[in-house]
């Protein structure tokens, strides 16, 4: 089991139906694929941590790479690790009035931005600080 890490930014600020049928594509292929883990968006930057096959993420994060709705994409993090941190693909974003609380695969991770996560574990302190505000990087419009 290997797990990939990587920021980047939007190149248009995203809206919210975009955001909805973003998540529901991604979790249906991602399930495909047997890939788990966390999408966070909030103000055009993206945080995402992939989890599943060495292989099966090389060539998703290949796809996504080449994706042209997003740019600045750094990886931030290539691991192997000994079993899944996100047992449920999840999608967090900064701000959804429109999203019902219940609709599939929808983390409320970005609402809570208290202190940063202690943790020992490298993914899940990446993510507290994309929720603090670092590695975000501003859409111009």
């Amino acid at each position: 089991m290997h797990q990939v890490v990587y920021s980047s930014a939007a190149v248009a600020p995203f809206r919210e139906t975009e955001l909805t049928q973003l998540l529901s594509v991604a979790r249906t292929n991602n399930s495909r694929l047997g890939v788990t883990g966390m999408l966070l968006y909030d103000e055009g930057s993206f945080l995402q941590a992939l989890e599943g096959e060495e292989h099966v993420l090389e060539e998703l994060y290949g796809k996504i790479a080449k994706d042209e709705r997003h740019h600045r994409l750094v990886l931030l993090l290539r691991r192997k690790i000994d079993e899944r941190h996100f047992s449920q693909w999840q999608m967090g974003f900064a701000s959804m009035k429109a999203l019902p609380k219940n609709f599939p695969g929808f983390s409320d991770f970005l609402r809570f931005r208290g202190n940063p996560i202690e943790s020992a574990d490298a993914a899940t302190r990446l993510l507290g600080a994309f929720r603090s505000g670092r590695f975000h990087s501003y859409v111009q419009t």
